[in-house]
């Protein structure tokens, strides 16, 4: 039996009440539907991260939010990847959602969560001509995991720069990734400072980067 949202609290603490006014102004903008799909297990993690959305999905009709355990949708678990969970994912309806939060995306990295909302909502500034050329010239299916800390500001613009690209070609998935929920992870890629990107598993990429730079690393990039 899937899971429903009202399984879980409707209100997050997170969400105070200035936070919600902008929030709710900020959805405004959204001109098209966007849907939010959530993996999850029983733990308190999983439990904020539904809350979460649960709270925000209620203060715009244009978001609509399923909630999901590993096993009910295998290809939702592969994209979204159920080794790290909690896993959100943003997208429009009908599609694949590429754009994906593992973790409460709080701190420096609600911004990059409002910019995905916005980004599958059609709100999103429009890119330069040059940019959407260095993205298509992205043609080998690529995961980008974009390792973070919730306090780290050029985290939060790495992830925003990852998951446009992503929404931009269908090829690439972009993943944040809260470097302190999954410690196993952190030990196997011996991170020892954040922002990292990892590509398809292997190659790192630390440090910030510009949305030409990290356009132009991964039009160049060959496993």
């Amino acid at each position: 039996m899937p899971i429903l949202p009202e399984h879980f609290p409707d209100k997050s603490p997170l969400i105070e009440t200035d936070l919600e006014s902008q929030l709710s102004t900020l959805l405004d903008r959204l001109q098209t539907d966007v849907k939010l799909t959530l993996l999850v297990q029983n733990d308190a993690k999983s439990s904020e991260m539904a809350a979460f959305l649960n709270h925000i999905v209620a203060l715009s009709g244009r978001l609509s939010l399923r909630i999901l355990s590993p096993g009910e949708d295998e290809a939702l678990d592969q994209i979204l990847d159920a080794a790290l969970l909690p896993a959100t994912g943003v997208g429009a309806p009908g599609q694949t959602p590429r754009m994906v939060f593992h973790g409460v995306p709080g701190g420096k990295e609600f911004s990059a969560f409002a910019a995905a909302l916005l980004t599958a909502g059609g709100a999103a500034r429009e890119l330069d001509k040059y940019t959407l050329k260095d993205i298509g010239k992205i043609k080998k299916p690529m995961v980008m995991q974009v390792c973070v800390s919730l306090g780290c500001q050029h985290c939060a613009q790495l992830v925003s720069h990852a998951h446009r690209i992503a929404w931009e070609n269908p090829l690439v998935t972009a993943h944040m990734i809260d470097a302190n929920l999954y410690p196993n992870l952190v030990q196997a890629l011996k991170l020892d400072r954040v922002p990292l990107t990892v590509i398809n598993g292997k190659k790192q990429i630390p440090g910030g980067k510009t949305m030409a730079e990290l356009t132009s690393l991964l039009a160049k990039h060959r496993d």
